[in-house]
């Protein structure tokens, strides 16, 4: 005979769904209670983090050193938006307005953002860069 059949001759169906059924909870139980642990553990892993980042940052500064900060841009990109402009430029010999700029270098994909304001960005790096000359309102042109 097979270890299930003398089971069930030992018992009838309702003691064994009983015996199931607080296995079931028990274990339930302890699944509740190591993922209380887990969320604790996860909790207290993230302070941890803070602090050793604020420490390290801390440490840089007294060194004398500056703490740099890598811009949100920069993670999507693999080059800067001036670099991105001057490739869209590159291709022209007629100057270019910044609304124009801007949609050729979303449109190649040159140069990805989040930023809601990417037309005043642009407008902000064409006039600080020096690789490019403005020859009348709103109008560029490279150097």
């Amino acid at each position: 005979m097979t270890r299930i059949d003398v089971l069930f001759d030992k018992h009838d169906l309702k003691t064994l769904e009983a015996a199931v059924e607080r296995k079931r909870r028990q274990e339930q139980r302890r699944l509740d209670g190591l993922m209380s642990k887990k969320r604790a553990l996860e909790s207290e892993l993230k302070d941890v983090n803070r602090s050793l980042k604020s420490a390290l940052a801390e440490a840089k500064r007294a060194q004398g050193g500056k703490v740099k900060r890598r811009p949100n841009a920069r993670r999507l990109n693999d080059i800067s938006l001036a670099d991105a402009l001057e490739k869209v430029m590159r291709g022209r010999k007629t100057p270019i307005h910044y609304k124009k700029l801007t949609e050729a270098v979303v449109r190649r994909g040159l140069y990805r953002t989040r930023s809601k304001n990417l037309l005043s960005t642009v407008a902000v790096t064409l006039k600080r860069d020096r690789r490019f000359k403005k020859v009348e309102p709103g109008y560029y042109k490279l150097r």
